[in-house]
């Protein structure tokens, strides 16, 4: 907790200030200390202005900054449609899941960032062409994670707790874009199950084990 302090303290008031005009630092680290809740959740820059009483072209700003620092990175919702994910909140996720309080969603955190370097490392090394995003419909039925290739999905991954019975939602959008694969992680080890449901396959796994696969 003494480490995190103290880099989180030089992230923002000494590699961040002296690198740009912000002069309002405690208004920034006050956003840093908002962001942490809203991890798993589309990220929305008008209710975090409206928290900081400041223009949303500030925050908009301070947040680009934030990833640019490596403080928090963030994913956009897939549609087949480019100009439809441009208009809906992305989701951010922190570099240092261990500031997250909630168990669940700290979880989610880093199932993100092992999928976020994972990507990165295909593209570093010219393998492949592959993003991850998030799900989410008009209903508000969602999947954690979605990987795609060339614009089409590929594996669709769900994170539980503790919970070993499909996610409805995981089964429906599996279904509805002919995913392949769809995977349900479960925080907890010695899980291994397989499901097969004519050319679909469903995964519930321990976390750890099926990382454990991830460059």
């Amino acid at each position: 907790r003494l480490w995190f302090k103290e880099r989180k303290s030089l992230l923002l008031r000494e590699d961040i200030r002296n690198t740009s005009n912000i002069r309002e630092i405690s208004l920034l680290e006050m956003l840093s200390h908002l962001i942490p809740d809203r991890v798993g959740s589309p990220l929305s820059l008008n209710a975090l202005r409206e928290d900081i009483n400041v223009a949303f072209e500030t925050i908009r700003d301070w947040t680009l900054l934030l990833e640019q620092f490596y403080y928090l990175f963030r994913l956009t919702p897939w549609s087949r449609k480019v100009a439809r994910t441009l208009k809906k909140e992305a989701k951010a996720y922190l570099y240092d899941w261990a500031e997250i309080e909630d168990s669940g969603t700290r979880f989610e955190n880093l199932v993100a960032l092992h999928l976020w370097k994972a990507v990165h490392m295909w593209r570093d090394s010219g393998e492949e062409t592959v993003s991850v995003h998030y799900l989410r419909d008009k209903e508000k039925r969602e999947v954690d994670f979605v990987l795609v290739h060339k614009n089409t999905p590929f594996c669709l991954i769900e994170c539980k707790a503790a919970q070993e019975e499909l996610s409805p939602s995981l089964v429906y959008f599996q279904n509805k874009l002919k995913v392949p694969v769809a995977v349900q992680l479960v925080h907890h080890p010695g899980v291994c199950k397989k499901m097969k449901e004519g050319n679909f396959i469903r995964w519930v796994v321990s976390a750890d084990r099926w990382l454990a696969l991830l460059p």
